[in-house]
């Protein structure tokens, strides 16, 4: 063990145990204080939720509203297809190929649409029924899955039908992605907006773990286009379960042209100081926190020595924290202080991380990644949670657009660090990056006591 990390990791374990207890303690004294929070019409006669706040029961409790149950069937179905999609197309363009340049070529294809026209997207949003757009756009998505499919049936699929898939993927999510967010904020109450957004985390996270070994292993026995069929499929899923949402009549007509209200967009979290902290925040952790995750090929094989299943066992880890870190979130119920948590959360992040570039025992690597992926899900799902609340709902899908345009800038933050990665080595990039983040995180803690007090 490196010296002083016995200080790091209890200083690690202290950020961590002070968080649970303040939470606790909050949650303790709102039961101690006889508070019950007002249920919504169609809860009326349920329990509480005070007093039930860690419960198994209190985890699903989003799934009780009908529209939410039917939104979160068709998010599944739809993580389901994004993650078969990028194992599928990264195999097809390596086997046409065998190039690595055309990996990234063609996978760049979708932070590039994502860039371009999320602020489109965000404007649509607002403008007409969020249901209309989530319906529309994967409809359009079956479709696309459906044509790839076919052309590698028939063996005509060209390199350049890949290209031109990844830059529709990435025009349809511009829209798809702002009205997946925002319309949360619409079918379910403020009291139970944080377990819903905890919950679609849970979703994508659930699909992550399976879906993609399912790819490979349908690669292995039915061939690449019988996963673009089960994609065209899983689509169809999503809109059937997307077609039972009823209205919410929450479109926002305007004469004015898509470049003004798009402008509008940014004046509005412009001069929102406090959600303008919070964007800035996800952008610091697109640009800081995710890059880790690129490197750990490099880092796997040159500082642990591992193989293709210590990779994967890396890689997972993660992942793993992630649910538990969802799950918990869901577990909290309607928290109070969740600005605090959000920024605790993010603290925490960037010393697990620091904590993994410094150490090099295997019995504190797994555990480090374990934490970054539960702290970085809960900033995540805070962080998502504290935009949709606070703002306008007029605004909502612009502020959301933009939110998803932070990651078409992901290449921004992973080109650099592999660069300065083969100079310096992994463990010094992400040490850095960890610092970064653990920094700004903790000094808008003590300095923004707005961003702070954020409900």
């Amino acid at each position: 063990m490196l010296p002083g990390l016995e200080g790091v990791l209890m200083f690690a374990l202290y950020v961590t145990m002070g968080l649970c207890q303040r939470h606790l303690e909050i949650n303790r004294q709102k039961a101690y204080n006889g508070l019950r929070l007002r249920a919504e019409p169609s809860q009326v006669g349920s329990k509480p939720a005070v007093g039930r706040l860690w419960h198994w029961e209190s985890t699903f409790e989003a799934l009780r509203n009908r529209d939410f149950r039917w939104l979160w069937v068709g998010r599944l179905a739809s993580s389901a297809t994004f993650e078969m999609s990028g194992v599928a197309q990264g195999w097809l363009v390596y086997q046409l190929t065998g190039s690595g340049l055309a990996l990234g070529w063609v996978g760049s294809g979708w932070s590039i649409s994502t860039l371009l026209f999320s602020l489109y997207g965000g404007v649509l949003c607002d403008r007409v029924e969020k249901r209309d757009v989530l319906l529309w756009t994967r409809a359009a998505m079956g479709l696309n899955s459906l044509l790839i499919a076919l052309l590698i049936s028939f063996r005509a699929i060209r390199l350049w039908h890949l290209a031109a898939s990844s830059l529709f993927t990435g025009v349809m999510f511009s829209f798809l992605m702002p009205a997946q967010q925002a319309i949360i904020a619409e079918l379910v109450d403020r009291r139970t907006l944080l377990n819903a957004v905890a919950l679609d985390a849970i979703g994508m996270g659930l699909m992550g773990i399976f879906c993609a070994s399912l790819a490979g292993a349908m690669i292995e026995t039915i061939g690449v286009e019988g996963v673009y069929y089960a994609m065209a499929a899983f689509y169809a899923v999503a809109l059937f379960s997307l077609s039972k949402l009823r209205r919410t009549g929450r479109g926002y007509p305007s004469t004015n042209s898509v470049w003004r209200d798009a402008w509008e967009g940014l004046r509005y979290l412009w001069h929102s100081p406090s959600l303008l902290a919070v964007m800035g925040l996800a952008l610091v952790r697109v640009l800081f926190a995710m890059p880790y995750r690129t490197l750990m090929p490099k880092y796997a094989e040159e500082v642990l020595g591992f193989q293709a299943m210590g990779l994967g066992l890396l890689m997972a880890a993660p992942g793993l924290g992630a649910t538990f870190g969802s799950l918990a979130v869901a577990a909290m119920g309607d928290l109070r202080g969740k600005g605090k948590l959000f920024l605790s959360s993010g603290m925490v992040m960037g010393l697990a991380l620091l904590l993994f570039a410094t150490v090099r025992s295997q019995a504190f690597i797994f555990p480090a990644l374990i934490v970054v992926g539960a702290a970085g899900n809960i900033c995540m799902v805070t962080n998502t949670t504290l935009l949709q609340a606070n703002a306008l709902a007029q605004v909502r899908g612009r502020v959301m657009s933009i939110y998803l345009m932070l990651w078409g800038l992901t290449p921004l933050g992973t080109l650099p660090a592999g660069a300065i990665a083969d100079r310096l080595g992994v463990p010094w990039v992400v040490g850095a990056q960890g610092l970064i983040v653990m920094l700004i995180f903790s000094s808008l803690f003590l300095l923004r006591p707005e961003v702070r007090s954020l409900e």
